[in-house]
């Protein structure tokens, strides 16, 4: 056997030993483990170092035009922290604002279908993202946040896609599928 039949042979190996199948011409899917829970990374979303400790995962989703595309960013600050579900959707509500200071459009849906307890919030206008409030120097329109609260017996994960409405829009249901999935 040459070297490189061998080498072949021994991915072949390992992808069956580590994933229980061969990989196939397509590209696989990546899954992501977080706090010991396993899910499938969409297609389309490219994995990037966290910036922080407190970011588990992060992903850049791009545009489809080459314009501004959104970013999916995965947070845990440790057992028993990061707040309660209520007091989070209100801090996002505050980030964002819609012209002439009437209300912003908002959807609460809560799932207890899967294997944890998920809120999800959306929230569409202009959005000034940050700590508390946001920073409103840096406020951009036309943004949607679609943010999941995940309650997990080791600890609430905090699964936020945000940038622009179409982007985000397009990219909805992967989220949604990625934080159900997670077993």
């Amino acid at each position: 056997m040459t070297p490189q039949a061998v080498r072949r042979a021994s991915v072949v190996t390992a992808a069956f030993l580590i994933g229980g199948a061969v990989p196939s011409a397509s590209r696989a899917q990546a899954t992501v483990t977080l706090l010991g829970y396993k899910t499938t990374v969409p297609a389309g979303w490219t994995s990037r170092a966290p910036s922080s400790s407190m970011r588990l995962a992060e992903y850049t989703i791009a545009a489809p035009s080459g314009g501004t595309g959104a970013e999916v960013v995965v947070y845990f600050f440790g057992k028993g922290q990061g707040g309660a579900v209520e007091p989070n959707i209100e801090r996002w509500r505050d980030q964002f604002s819609a012209p002439g200071g009437s209300p912003v459009p908002e959807t609460i849906t809560r799932d207890s279908s899967g294997a944890f307890p998920i809120t999800i919030a959306e929230f569409t206008g202009t959005y000034a993202r940050g700590v508390g409030a946001g920073d409103a120097a840096k406020a951009k329109p036309g943004q949607t946040l679609v943010a999941a609260i995940i309650e997990t017996p080791k600890g609430t994960l905090f699964v936020q896609l945000y940038g622009p409405a179409a982007v985000v829009a397009r990219e909805r249901e992967a989220l949604i599928r990625f934080v159900k999935a997670l077993k």
